[in-house]
């Protein structure tokens, strides 16, 4: 009897402490409705001021890049792989003779690399697409048609070559 009434009280004790415990049954949505996945918060994209740089000048002197309103002007010329404005990730990079350039860029939401490989009447701009790079990514030049991306010139994220 001692027994079964301390059961009782336990039974009793539980049932007012979890009344969905008690029950022994599962719990019914009708009252709640069914769960409802969070809702994720949309990123707010702020006003981002077109990007500013100062001219920087080639080791030999001749030629300046700079970049103004988000776009890239080699010795004066605008060039672009690409239409719009764009935000240089990583400063132009000139070879050691100072007759080629390259930089890291994001626009349209595509990270590239850009090389310019003959400084001269003609500016045409050689675009490659990069998965990722990092904060601490730099453009090394390790020939005259061969640009490295990367934290250091031996540990690569990215090389790009090409002929004439």
């Amino acid at each position: 009897m001692a027994r079964s009434k301390r059961f009782l009280w336990l039974v009793v004790a539980t049932a007012m402490m979890a009344p969905g415990r008690a029950r022994g049954k599962t719990r019914s949505y009708a009252s709640v409705g069914p769960p409802v996945p969070p809702q994720k918060q949309a990123r707010r994209r702020s006003v981002r001021v077109l990007q500013s740089l100062p001219a920087t000048r080639s080791p030999c002197g001749r030629h300046i890049v700079e970049v103004r309103a988000g776009s890239v002007f080699v010795d004066g010329r605008r060039v672009h792989a690409a239409d719009g404005a764009v935000y240089l990730l990583a400063p132009p990079t000139f070879r050691r003779d100072g007759g080629a350039v390259a930089w890291l860029e994001r626009a349209a939401g595509e990270i590239r690399l850009v090389v310019v490989p003959e400084l001269g009447p003609s500016l045409e701009p050689l675009p490659w697409a990069l998965p990722t790079v990092a904060g601490d990514d730099q453009i090394f030049w390790t020939g005259a048609r061969r640009v490295v991306v990367g934290p250091a010139m031996l540990a690569p994220r990215a090389v790009a070559s090409w002929s004439d």
